[in-house]
Order: C-alpha cells, then structure tokens, then sequence
C-alpha cells in the first residue's frame, strides 16, 4: 500500500484531473471556437480585394452575431 501513495503518483493523478477538466472545458466552448473561425474566414474573404463591400460586412456582422449565441448558449446552457 504504501508504495502507491507517492508523490509521483500524487503528481500524476492531479496531472490526469486537469486533462479531464481541460477536455470538458474544450467540448463546452467548441461551438465558440468554430464561429470564431467562421468570422476570421469571413475577414480573408472580404478583405481578397482590399475593401469589404457592404454585403461583406453584413456577413461578417452575420457571423458575429453567431458567435454571441454560442457565447449566451454555453454561458447559459449549464442552468
């Protein structure tokens, strides 16, 4: 018994906690992750030209506005 508490395992096991807690964190904010990557594709596309047209800026303002549901959905979606 005494060889399994150790500090190495003391330090493994709060390294496996904080795997699990970073995993959780990461599937709760992936949606926002995702819209964020929507609204950068949106910039590179609109700014190809060198201006961003109205209709360029109505989609990235589109795009935005995704990315604030997904923000009010994971912030609220525990409750």
């Amino acid at each position: 018994m005494s060889e399994w508490i150790s500090w190495t395992n003391a330090f493994y096991m709060v390294g496996v906690i904080i795997a699990g807690i970073a995993t959780l964190v990461a599937t709760k904010y992936k949606n926002i992750v995702k819209e964020m990557g929507d609204v950068a594709k949106k910039l590179e596309e609109g700014y190809k030209d060198g201006k961003l047209t109205k209709q360029e800026k109505d989609a990235v303002m589109k795009e935005v506005i995704d990315v604030m549901k997904s923000v009010l959905k994971a912030k609220w979606g525990l409750f």
